[in-house]
């Protein structure tokens, strides 16, 4: 039931009552089912005042990609193409022979790669706070060793090829 009766007659039409109380009593419902008492309220959308951290490090984190990635070369880049393609016409990523030319998809894998290694830095760092847990603190070293010497094998094996060494 609601919480006051009073009836639509005595009700004013600017009181601030809900519109279920508002109703008349003798609404007709079903047997054994009771009046819902609902207040519709309105729904206030605000502004948030400050930024949230969150976005804050992603636009950060984008722009390291971006830095990482040599975006600023590729848009000072008269001809950028994304692929390249040989003699025989097969598509090459990696631009050959040439240290100031790159491929659009090869700056952006050679980023992403900086950004892995970055990562087992961060592994390596993180694995210092575990004093009190060795086991934990092993496995983060070790994984993160093994990330940082796999984007740098990844890394030194596309700057290899790029020179036409291996």
């Amino acid at each position: 039931m609601s919480k006051a009766k009073t009836s639509s007659r005595t009700a004013k039409k600017d009181d601030n009552t809900p519109l279920m109380e508002r109703l008349p009593s003798n609404v007709p419902f079903a047997p054994l089912v009771r009046r819902p008492d609902y207040q519709l309220r309105f729904v206030k959308f605000s502004v948030p005042t400050t930024i949230p951290i969150e976005i804050i490090i992603a636009v950060v984190f984008i722009g390291l990609f971006f830095i990482y990635m040599g975006g600023f070369y590729d848009l000072a880049q008269d001809n950028l193409s994304a692929f390249g393609s040989d003699k025989q016409g097969n598509p090459i990523v990696i631009y050959p022979n040439q240290l100031d030319s790159q491929f659009l998809v090869e700056g952006m894998a050679a980023g992403l790669l900086m950004f892995i290694g970055a990562g087992g830095f961060f592994l390596l760092y993180y694995s210092t706070q575990y004093a009190y847990s060795p086991k934990n603190a092993t496995v983060l070293l070790v994984v993160g060793i093994g990330v940082v010497a796999l984007a740098w094998i990844a890394i030194m094996y596309m700057l290899l090829t790029k020179m036409g060494i291996w």
